[in-house]
């Protein structure tokens, strides 16, 4: 290999180390610059041109992504997140019922929403929610982290490397859904039961505030979102992502003329960074399949098998640049579903496994609660080894 191709190879496994982190030391890492960053060298190397780069971009998974940004920051906006996650906590009526609450509440929104939006919005409530009910924060904690990666699983809008194997597999959302969404209710049942032991049957009283919520506006724009996904299961030959981003766009367009919100606001709060991180990853595999790094990666896959490959690689590097990664070695549709399957799985075994995982941590210890590795890896591993396993039993079923 050449110079050029050794320096492309650092600048990626550079690039995919530090996206797994959200720090180094006390200095704050951004997934979008990181990625970013590495787009840059790799064209700065030579090994891309401008153009190239473009080339690389995948249009249909940015703008599917685009949509569902739209449609979570609208949802957002309405305080339909903090509602429901108040009125979950009040109503339960023991910490066991609090961990299980949050895992369901967590696996349904993040079904329909972008999980990373979920977590970030259910983190600081069930932190709150667990101290005024003096409840040790962990366990429901950790709910949350697995109930957003799993439910996730079950819908092509639930997370971004989902998105992106709707993209460019050639699976329609149909067929998406009916296969993963019971893989993902059989490991929300295991995981039911594993939390349910852990969980302290003691009764709780939680006095948490029930904020106020817009709810003709939380319905419409939870109807937006579901809209969105009956469209893509009505219309197989529809483009996703032209689909999604017309749909977001509407959902935006309907708070300016009806509920008066700036469009621009909206827009102005969209997480872009998202955005940024993918199209940064797609320059630097594109420059990785230039210097003919895919090949040796295929080889790697054929050793290994693809569900081991992207479950170690997913918690090595996070699961979002291992599927982009590894699409370079997918062939058939079958091994697509694989891949979202144990890259979504293996993103509850270890922190650095998933974005989810990283903010609940990141969001958990900035309200002052330390989420151990060996309490994380206690629930985290076993679920993410016994759900990937499920997850493979099923599809040999199906």
């Amino acid at each position: 290999m050449s110079a050029t191709g050794v320096l492309t190879l650092g600048v990626a496994g550079g690039t995919f180390t530090l996206l797994a982190r959200p720090r180094i030391g006390t200095v704050p890492l951004s997934r979008a610059v990181t990625s970013a960053t590495g787009a840059v060298l790799v064209v700065a190397l030579g090994v891309l041109t401008p153009a190239g780069a473009l080339h690389a971009l995948d249009a249909t998974t940015l703008l599917l992504l685009f949509g569902m940004l739209c449609h979570v920051e609208a949802l957002r906006r309405s305080g339909g997140y903090e509602w429901l996650a108040a009125r979950l906590v009040r109503r339960a009526p023991t910490a066991r019922w609090l961990t299980l609450g949050t895992l369901g509440l967590a696996a349904a929104l993040s079904a329909l929403a972008l999980n990373d939006a979920t977590v970030l919005l259910l983190t600081p409530v069930v932190v709150g929610a667990t101290r005024r009910a003096d409840v040790d924060p962990v366990l429901p904690l950790i709910a949350v982290v697995v109930g957003a990666n799993v439910g996730s699983l079950a819908t092509p809008l639930g997370n971004p490397q989902n998105a992106f194997v709707l993209a460019q597999s050639g699976l329609t959302a149909r067929a998406f859904v009916a296969t993963l969404l019971p893989i993902a209710l059989a490991v929300l049942a295991v995981t039911a039961l594993v939390l349910a032991r852990l969980a302290d049957p003691a009764p709780i009283t939680v006095d948490v505030d029930v904020p106020d919520v817009d709810a003709r506006w939380a319905l419409t724009s939870a109807g937006f979102v579901l809209a969105t996904l009956l469209a893509l299961l009505a219309l197989p030959g529809a483009d996703p992502g032209a689909l999604a981003a017309a749909l977001g766009i509407a959902h935006v367009a309907f708070l300016q003329w009806f509920r008066r919100v700036p469009g621009a606001d909206v827009l102005h709060d969209v997480d872009w960074g998202v955005l940024v991180m993918f199209a940064g990853i797609f320059v630097v595999v594109g420059a990785l399949e230039r210097v003919g790094a895919a090949g040796a990666l295929a080889a790697a896959t054929r050793t290994a098998g693809l569900p081991l490959t992207a479950f170690v690689l997913s918690n090595l590097v996070s699961n979002v640049p291992a599927v982009v990664l590894l699409a370079t070695t997918v062939g058939s549709t079958h091994d697509w579903v694989v891949l979202a399957a144990t890259s979504t799985l293996a993103g509850v075994a270890t922190p650095i496994g998933s974005a989810a995982t990283l903010i609940v941590l990141d969001q958990a210890a900035r309200d002052g609660v330390d989420v151990s590795l060996p309490r994380l890896l206690r629930v985290g591993a076993p679920v993410a080894v016994l759900g990937t396993l499920v997850a493979l039993a099923v599809l040999r079923l199906l």
